[in-house]
């Protein structure tokens, strides 16, 4: 398991001196056991509101990251506002939830894929128009392949940001160490580390492709 997230995790417990044990399981499943106990802590969830209910949400958030449109080059000019996403073909992450009215949308049309090197070999192919991801993944990832001049930012962006926090479980014997968390996440931080593992993990993807 060499995933982005338990790369953070592990990351997490070196700054709390901390031995970490790796789950395996669909995201949801991930959600549902937290909540009840069964998962201590968990990275990669954005904060609606203000309620808790049985997930403690440490702050501040460890990284903030901003969905974004992406273009061949030669045809910079087809994607100026939201509603030309209505005539396109649009690269998603499959499951992956965005921002607010995109996810609302129900005239587009969507191409689910599993990862970022498939979505920018459908754009350099044709296959699709556009597609969207983090920019902090996606451009260090085509800069490291080469093609940062040829696949470009739209010029329609999303305003909206998604801040991700490290969650503990209320129902979990670390929720008592919730100040060492916040204290991990913030020297993290701090020295700018997860930004660093978050590039180096997709620059080592795009050198294996």
């Amino acid at each position: 398991m060499n995933g982005l997230q338990v790369k953070y995790l592990k990351n997490i417990a070196k700054h709390m001196n901390m031995e970490v044990e790796i789950v395996p399981m669909p995201f949801a499943r991930r959600i549902r056991e937290l909540r009840e106990g069964n998962l201590d802590v968990l990275v990669g969830l954005q904060r609606v509101d203000g309620t808790q209910d049985e997930v403690v949400y440490i702050n501040p958030s460890y990284e903030t990251l901003r969905h974004t449109f992406f273009v061949r080059k030669d045809d910079i000019g087809q994607l100026l506002s939201f509603t030309d996403l209505k005539k396109l073909n649009i690269g998603v992450t499959r499951n992956a939830k965005y921002f607010d009215r995109f996810n609302q949308e129900t005239d587009l049309i969507m191409v689910p894929v599993s990862t970022l090197s498939q979505k920018i070999e459908l754009l350099k192919k044709g296959r699709i128009d556009t597609f969207i991801h983090f920019q902090e993944s996606a451009l260090p990832f085509l800069s490291d392949m080469g093609l940062q001049d040829d696949i470009v930012l739209a010029q329609y962006q999303p305003i909206e940001v998604n801040s991700y926090h490290v969650t503990i479980s209320q129902n979990s014997p670390f929720f008592n160490k919730k100040h060492l968390f916040e204290t991990a996440v913030r020297d993290a931080l701090a020295n700018n580390e997860f930004a660093t593992i978050r590039r180096e993990h997709y620059l080592s993807r795009a050198r294996q492709n």
